[in-house]
């Protein structure tokens, strides 16, 4: 977290700078926003990529575990714009006044707060769900997805890289009017990013079925591709559109995994969901299907 805490700096001094020496006004500094809050944007922004880091690595342990970082992302991404809001008032003191702007940041507030209730029954009711023996040996499944962890671990290295080059060549070579409105890092990062978690999930859903033929397997996995193609659909559509979207996703996934977990525990006698990462290899193996 030293990189949040050196950019959270870096965003207070720049703005410092441009409130205090006014001839350096022009350029980027002239569409920097002088509201010291805005800068809390920026740690948000590094505590983001380190969240999508533990995706990746979530990925090998538990197809579940993943799901549930991904609403994660999404609910981090929303409180985060609140404080990009906030620091976007003309004058927070007289917030009251500009009642359009106050209503768009009360609305993220609020689906914030809902998206934090799903995510957290979502990781509850995971842990009701009892696992049925495998019908084949998951080690196989278990190096393919730690292959396919690799893989999106190096695609989400080279978007990041895109996107910052994308951005600086805009920061470059747009006018200063230009800047703020299409230079939005999340533009590039966040929607390419869940573009290729669908295709993983997909790519999962058919590489587990030697594995797991059973009904509810595969119906659950299909609703968490659904579920994550929502979680896209919500980071293009405008707001506040976006946070129905968002809910509607998690919501989705939730109702899935409850039937599920229910499904499981009329149809099976064992025991329930334990550590992601048991020291059995056939107790990890196991997990590691969820």
């Amino acid at each position: 977290m030293r990189l949040a805490a050196s950019g959270f700096l870096i965003h207070l001094m720049l703005i410092a700078l441009a409130r205090t020496v006014p001839s350096l006004g022009a350029g980027v500094l002239a569409e920097l926003d002088r509201n010291f809050l805005h800068a809390v944007y920026t740690p948000f922004s590094f505590i983001l990529f380190y969240e999508v880091l533990l995706l990746v690595l979530a990925l090998p342990q538990s197809h579940t575990s993943s799901i549930g970082k991904q609403y994660e992302i999404v609910s981090l991404i929303v409180i985060r714009r609140v404080f990009k809001d906030i620091g976007e008032f003309r004058d927070p003191a007289t917030w009251l006044s500009q009642l359009d702007e106050a209503l768009m940041v009360l609305m993220d507030m609020g689906a914030a707060v809902l998206m934090f209730v799903l995510v957290t029954a979502f990781h509850r009711i995971r842990q009701t769900v009892i696992h049925t023996n495998p019908q084949d040996d998951l080690n196989r499944f278990v190096s393919l997805k730690k292959s396919v962890a690799v893989l999106l671990c190096g695609t989400l290295l080279m978007l990041a890289a895109y996107s910052l080059l994308h951005w600086f060549g805009d920061v470059l070579t747009l006018r200063a009017d230009e800047i703020v409105q299409r230079t939005e890092l999340d533009l590039f990062f966040f929607p390419a990013f869940f573009e290729f978690m669908i295709f993983t999930d997909v790519f999962l859903l058919i590489i587990s079925l030697p594995f797991y033929e059973r009904y509810e397997y595969v119906i659950r996995n299909a609703g968490f591709v659904i579920s994550t193609v929502l979680l896209r659909f919500s980071l293009s559509t405008p707001k506040p559109y976006d946070l129905a979207v968002g809910l509607i996703a998690m919501i989705y996934g939730l109702c899935v995994l409850s039937i599920f977990s229910y499904f499981t525990r009329a149809t099976n006698t064992g025991n329930r969901e334990e550590a992601e990462v048991p020291s059995a290899n056939h107790s990890q193996a196991t997990a590691q299907i969820d």
